[in-house]
């Protein structure tokens, strides 16, 4: 490489090579993740990770990922970086295969049966886009990656990738048949964006949703098919690319994620009858029409590119300034990934506008903790899903509608609506409210394997929120309760005494301060409770009407 060059790393990113040197000297493993989100600099992490591998005489690296445009992508950035770098390519697709470089960018579909042929063997692989790698011992990469072990017992293998998670297997660290054994360091997109590094994401609009009745999912997704159908409404269609044209006005790099092909190509129709010039990328395009729509987007020549996706992983624009999911996904990578298109940095650029019409945010969490489950932590096999009755607390099968007890359970989440989600996306910009409370309930709450607690359930004009108070739990659960007594007024050290005393002479905060729940948006939490004016329900018997005379005298304001 001649002349050693000093690579300036930002903070975080210095941090992430440290920590993966930590995780080899910790014994901790040989083959975790480094989380970096789009926009995160990627690119002078791996040229790092080279050049220190480098310094030991005789080194090998291989660069391993799956599609031609980032394996190009790749190496051209490592060589911008490290110029000099002894490099070369195995990749039919680029149509040079060699293997007696110091650096082999390969892609796997070439290489997957040449391990052996590797001499000497790679001492560290880097696979880009980790995600991508199924946690199956039997694929490409399993096999490939067995037999580099095999070759060379000692190969460490490091992943990079933005979603540390697939929607068929869960975590990519966890579980039967995982590559990786942990994760060396996660870099937080949050504190990306509050440092300056990324564009923060902001919304527009207003929740409204449609039916999605007859979309069912398969290997845990929305049914494309059945999918596109429902997205393809044609009032739906113009009522949605209406408000993406109203909010967009000031923005110059629209990126929409449409729900299929026929989806795709109403939206166009319909931006083009708002005067907005649109074109379509599938995965059906030829290169050349591809290369070209995408130039033109990227010169801002073409204000609006509508995809079906292909331009997740691996796309770089850092001029989109507003990303428009016009489609609903399961996959909480696929979510991440898509909002990530709009949050690299640019000039004149200061945020990015992420419109929500898949109710993605609700279903996912903010883009700064998203909800992945742990399927490694899963039911066993067999085992009905099942959903909890608000009304009675009964547990029923998930697919029912309605429970024994007759309350009717909400209509399945949707593809998109015509108004896109308006909230946070970010959870440093949940907002907390006050609210006033009308009237509050007491029930009893049965959770299997638990000891019974008290459902709180406060009543705000057409909003409930509730919360549980557990006496009979013992620990912090309990703590909390007996935290709460004064305020409350309460005597009753049991449960089932609790439920019988409430109702008649416990305290009613006036108001509750709420914000959504950053685990499930979906849901609000109680940040903290009014007791300046506590109320006090009138005896058995009694109009149930508030009475000024059963205000409390003392002021009490309770933080959660």
């Amino acid at each position: 490489m001649g002349a050693v060059l000093k690579l300036t790393l930002r903070p975080y990113q210095a941090e992430a090579i440290d920590a993966l040197y930590q995780y080899w000297a910790d014994g901790r493993g040989s083959d975790p993740l480094i989380v970096a989100p789009t926009g995160a600099g990627k690119s002078l992490i791996l040229a790092k990770l080279v050049q220190d591998a480098l310094s030991y005489p005789r080194t090998r690296v291989l660069m391993l990922t799956h599609v031609k445009e980032l394996i190009q992508q790749n190496a051209e950035e490592l060589v911008g970086i490290l110029p000099g770098v002894d490099l070369g390519f195995y990749s039919a697709s680029l149509g040079q295969k060699r293997l007696d470089r110091q650096v082999t960018f390969a892609g796997i579909q070439s290489i997957w049966e040449r391990a052996p042929d590797i001499v000497p063997p790679p001492d560290l692989v880097i696979i880009d886009e980790a995600h991508l790698v199924p946690k199956n011992t039997t694929t490409r990469y399993g096999k490939f990656l067995d037999d580099l072990r095999q070759c060379n017992p000692d190969v460490k293998i490091v992943g990079l990738t933005a979603t540390p998670y697939r929607l068929d297997s869960g975590y990519l660290h966890k579980g039967k048949g995982a590559i990786f054994d942990g994760i060396a360091y996660d870099i937080p997109v949050g504190m990306l964006m509050d440092q300056g590094y990324l564009a923060p994401l902001v919304s527009k609009g207003a929740a409204a949703k449609i039916d999605l009745t007859n979309v069912g999912k398969r290997d845990g997704e929305f049914i494309e098919s059945q999918l596109a159908s429902a997205a393809s409404d044609p009032e739906l269609v113009r009522e949605t690319v209406a408000e993406i044209v109203k909010f967009g006005q000031d923005r110059k790099s629209w990126l929409v994620f449409a729900s299929g092909v026929g989806h795709a190509e109403m939206i166009k129709e319909e931006m083009a009858a708002h005067g907005v010039e649109a074109e379509v990328v599938t995965g059906a395009d030829n290169k050349t029409d591809r290369d070209r729509k995408i130039d033109d987007f990227k010169a801002t020549r073409l204000r609006c590119l509508i995809n079906i996706g292909v331009l997740t992983a691996g796309f770089n624009h850092p001029a989109t300034d507003l990303v428009a999911m016009v489609r609903a996904t399961a996959s909480a990578g696929l979510y991440v990934q898509m909002a990530g298109r709009g949050t690299r940095k640019a000039e004149g650029k200061t945020d990015c506008l992420l419109l929500d019409f898949g109710d993605n945010v609700a279903r996912h969490g903010f883009i700064d903790a998203v909800r992945v489950r742990d399927k490694t932590q899963g039911k066993a096999q067999g085992d009905a899903p099942a959903k909890e009755c608000p009304e009675c607390q009964t547990m029923v099968p998930t697919g029912l509608r309605y429970c024994p007890c007759g309350y009717k359970f909400p209509d399945p989440e949707p593809n998109h609506g015509s108004k896109a989600y308006n909230g946070a996306v970010l959870s440093s910009q949940v907002v907390a409210e006050w609210v006033d409370v009308d009237d509050v309930t007491y029930t009893r709450h049965k959770k299997q394997g638990k000891p019974d607690s008290v459902k709180v359930t406060y009543h705000c004009g057409l909003k409930t929120t509730n919360e549980w108070l557990c006496p009979d739990h013992g620990g912090y659960a309990a703590s909390r309760y007996k935290a709460r007594m004064a305020a409350l007024e309460a005597t009753a050290k049991t449960t089932d005494d609790a439920l019988v005393e409430a109702p008649l002479s416990w305290t009613v905060p006036t108001r509750i301060k709420i914000k959504p729940r950053v685990d499930d948006p979906r849901f609000d939490e109680i940040v903290q409770l009014d007791y300046s004016e506590g109320r006090k329900p009138k005896p058995p018997g009694q109009d149930l009407s508030w009475d000024d005379d059963w205000k409390a005298d003392e002021w009490k304001e309770i933080p959660f």
